[in-house]
């Protein structure tokens, strides 16, 4: 009679733990599919929090309307990169990616863009709007 009892108690135990498995993975599933209709785009707003405004900055590109910084913080997100270890890699300072990022620094150097471009390996006519 014992054996019997444990042995329902298991099969209960199992089929519970499998429910609660199942559970979970439609759970995971339906984030997965909410993250990917939120998009590029939103993925980024969520990675940074603080976007600036696309008015504040006079870069766009031709095609998707991405401000440089954007570009940048696309691929930041991609390399799992936080904007001051580019800062680091670059040698260049936050608070020269903070201009860039606001809008202040309206007119940035060639070797400033090549640094940045060599660290996340993107090619500089991304910077023009021309691929």
């Amino acid at each position: 009679m014992d054996k019997t009892i444990f042995l329902i108690t298991l099969v209960l135990a199992v089929l519970i733990a499998f429910g609660l498995l199942d559970i979970l993975l439609k759970i995971r599933n339906s984030l997965e599919s909410q993250a990917k209709k939120l998009g590029r785009d939103q993925a980024i707003k969520d990675y940074f929090l603080d976007t600036p405004r696309k008015s504040q900055s006079p870069y766009k590109l031709g095609t998707g309307g991405l401000t440089m910084w954007e570009v940048i913080e696309v691929h930041l997100m991609e390399q799992n990169m936080k904007p001051i270890e580019l800062a680091e890699k670059t040698g260049i300072s936050t608070g020269t990616l903070s201009d860039l990022k606001s809008g202040r620094l309206k007119n940035p150097s060639f070797k400033l863009l090549e640094k940045i471009a060599d660290v996340l390996n993107i090619d500089m006519n991304e910077f023009r709007g021309l691929s």
